[in-house]
């Protein structure tokens, strides 16, 4: 027996059921309107279907129980599950990938993924061996942000945190923590003095209990599992074990001989401004970029000019381009290094987009928002986008990150977005509220809007800071504070009377944020308007969208924000956002009222300005009018009085003089 792939209605027998609906209630209702589909006929079978059916089918003759399905019982509770003993382990991806390695079908097995802290909480067998792993909050050779201290803090905590909620395994959790030399320099030194007091004492918080001892110690009550079902002799799986060395000796463990004598280090807010400095080293050859470099010391002051001088010798030659028996590309991890010990992030940014690093857990971030119903977009502000509906494999996000829509516009910015898209990622499964209103994540309009939120505090520090010298804690703390910018919620009454309402405009533009219920009130608006809308010479027809869509429909939204990103000013944007409130608001209060014409929102709004330019007469007509409070006696009045006007005189035509020029595709 074969499965069918699926079953359709037949819509001849349908109509034909209608007609004959006595006959067939007095004959059992016999026929059948299912009709199969005929792939097999052609030669074509559901390979899928047709092995869940003869797995059933073993299953029923009891040839085949759940635990040969399921060998290491993933379907039993965890308190149910086997000790752990079984043959099994999920620390080697190697291992898991050769399993299911098949050169006929061409697959090559599972792609590597990073373990989590659950993970990396077990103690594992390998080859006779045991083997312990810190978490990858620790791990610093793969992206800098692990090398701010304060964000290390907050996600050592948020591990404890997790773990305490999370762990169902038998045998208790343990978590290893990687202290290095340079976590207890600089101003972090009493946080991380008070975590390690905590630990010591056992109590992080109310919820959350530990217990500090000896490693050897704790494998006698610790999850254990095993790893010996390869054959390790062969070339499929290579393990790599790098043992972390203590140094026996005052002259092993560096230049310090106690905690005393560790220096301070420099905050340094200074940016790297590679596109302006470039072009001393533009016109060198690369004998002279050699010399330079080789002669420039190895002081803080002088670790611009080699990023410098190591860039244009990575721009002539690339990263395997040889420099007195070393690569560029070592250089740069050199250069990082240091960096990230100084806490220099504009150079640490700048030298991690050159060696094209990427965040592990990236594409589990993405996913969370996407399984949240958001979209998310990829570029540089300004720019063209790249629009992810869809979950992506970590290469293919690589490829957007470093290819010429993103880095090939700004190297910080195939950074900078990773940092972002984890926070947003943390936000949405912290604070999802944060993101009401906003249905598309445009990360490169949510970096603008960060700077614009950078500059609201530029009177009180100097006026080096800019985002890319920033710590990853900083930027942060910074994309929470844009967020609820203008959220009542969350903001305080104080401040947010100091914004003006420009500012409060930029921010809600280039968050992209609308107001609740707005798409609905978009469909209400084009019921009303037979001539369709029309933003940005884009226009969108009453039919057929009302007859293929409904006014909850996620499609109908994306259809409006698809109309709004092509504005590439977000002050505008929040206008026409306003504007959009205004006609519903009027529509519904007069239902007898509609559009007889094409519903411009360009023209409604030029027309507003200029009748507020007409009664102010200011030097910049809409930068003034961007700042007007949202009232009767604001932008409010002059918005009804084009809206009236333009609703009640059918001769209103759109002139050339509306404002088309910041209505460019994004």
């Amino acid at each position: 027996e074969m499965m069918i792939h699926y079953f359709y209605i037949d819509q001849a027998k349908q109509q034909s059921s209608s007609q004959s609906e006595t006959s067939e209630r007095g004959g059992g209702n016999n026929q059948n309107l299912f009709v199969p589909s005929q792939e097999i006929l052609n030669g074509n079978f559901f390979l899928l279907g047709q092995s869940v059916w003869i797995i059933c089918q073993l299953l029923l003759e009891k040839l085949l129980t759940v635990s040969d399905l399921d060998p290491i019982r993933r379907y039993l509770p965890p308190y149910d599950r086997p000790k752990a003993n079984a043959r099994y382990s999920s620390i080697q991806d190697s291992a898991y990938g050769s399993l299911g390695v098949n050169e006929k079908f061409g697959f090559s097995g599972r792609p590597n993924r990073p373990i989590g802290v659950l993970g990396t909480c077990k103690v594992y067998r390998i080859c006779s061996k045991t083997v312990v792993a810190y978490p990858l909050t620790f791990e610093t050779n793969d992206f800098y942000m692990s090398a701010d201290h304060n964000l290390l803090l907050d996600n050592i905590r948020s591990d404890f945190e997790f773990l305490t909620k999370c762990w169902k395994l038998k045998g208790r959790p343990i978590y290893i923590m990687l202290l290095r030399e340079q976590h207890l320099r600089g101003p972090q030194k009493a946080e991380l003095l008070e975590l390690l007091t905590q630990i010591r004492q056992g109590k992080l918080s109310s919820n959350i209990t530990v217990r500090l001892e000896r490693l050897q110690t704790s494998i006698a009550a610790a999850c254990i599992e095993h790893l010996d079902f390869l054959n390790f002799n062969s070339e499929a799986v290579e393990l790599h074990f790098n043992p972390v060395n203590e140094p026996k000796s005052v002259h092993e463990s560096g230049q310090y001989k106690s905690l005393t004598d560790m220096s301070k280090l420099p905050i340094i807010f200074e940016d790297l401004d590679y596109v302006n400095h470039v072009c001393d080293f533009k016109n060198r050859s690369p004998h002279e970029l050699r010399e330079i470099l080789k002669n420039t010391d190895t002081s803080v002051s002088s670790l611009r000019i080699q990023t410098l001088c190591v860039y244009e010798l990575y721009k002539q030659g690339g990263l395997e381009l040889m420099i007195d028996h070393r690569r560029v590309r070592e250089y740069l991890e050199m250069i990082g290094k240091e960096a990230a010990e100084i806490q220099h992030w504009s150079i640490l940014r700048f030298v991690s987009s050159i060696l094209h690093k990427m965040v592990d857990s990236l594409a589990p971030a993405l996913t969370n928002l996407l399984v949240r119903g958001k979209t998310v977009t990829i570029g540089v502000f300004g720019h063209d986008e790249t629009v992810i509906d869809k979950p992506m494999r970590p290469k293919e996000i690589f490829d957007i990150l470093y290819g010429d829509s993103v880095f090939g516009r700004s190297e910080f910015h195939a950074v900078l977005l990773q940092e972002l898209l984890i926070n947003v990622s943390t936000l949405m499964s912290t604070n999802p509220q944060l993101f009401n209103g906003i249905l598309k994540l445009r990360l490169g309009w949510i970096l603008e809007a960060m700077k614009l939120g950078l500059d609201n505090f530029k009177a009180d520090i100097e006026d080096l800071v800019t985002l890319n010298t920033l710590s990853p804690n900083e930027v942060k703390q910074l994309l929470y504070y844009v967020l609820t910018f203008n959220v009542q919620l969350f903001q305080d009454r104080a401040e947010a009377e100091r914004r003006t309402y420009f500012q409060k405009r930029q921010m809600d533009g280039a968050l992209c944020r609308v107001p609740i219920q707005f798409f609905e009130h978009a469909w209400y608006i084009l019921e009303k308007t037979p001539g369709g809308i029309k933003l940005c010479d884009y226009l969108l027809p009453q039919q057929p969208t009302l007859s293929d869509m409904t006014d909850y429909e996620l499609n109908f939204s994306l259809k409006i924000d698809e109309m709004l990103s092509r504005i590439s000013d977000p002050p505008y944007r929040c206008l026409v956002v306003e504007m959009f409130e205004l006609i519903n608001v009027l529509l519904r209060r007069n239902p007898e009222l509609r559009f007889l014409k094409t519903l411009d929102f360009d023209y409604l709004i030029s027309e507003a300005v200029q009748l507020f330019k007409q009664q102010t007469n200011p030097p910049d007509a809409y930068s003034a009018f961007y700042n007007l409070p949202i009232s009767l006696l604001g932008s409010t009045g002059f918005m009804i009085k084009a809206i009236i006007g333009y609703l009640f005189d059918p001769t209103a035509a759109v002139t050339s003089e509306t404002n088309i020029e910041i209505c460019k595709i994004s």
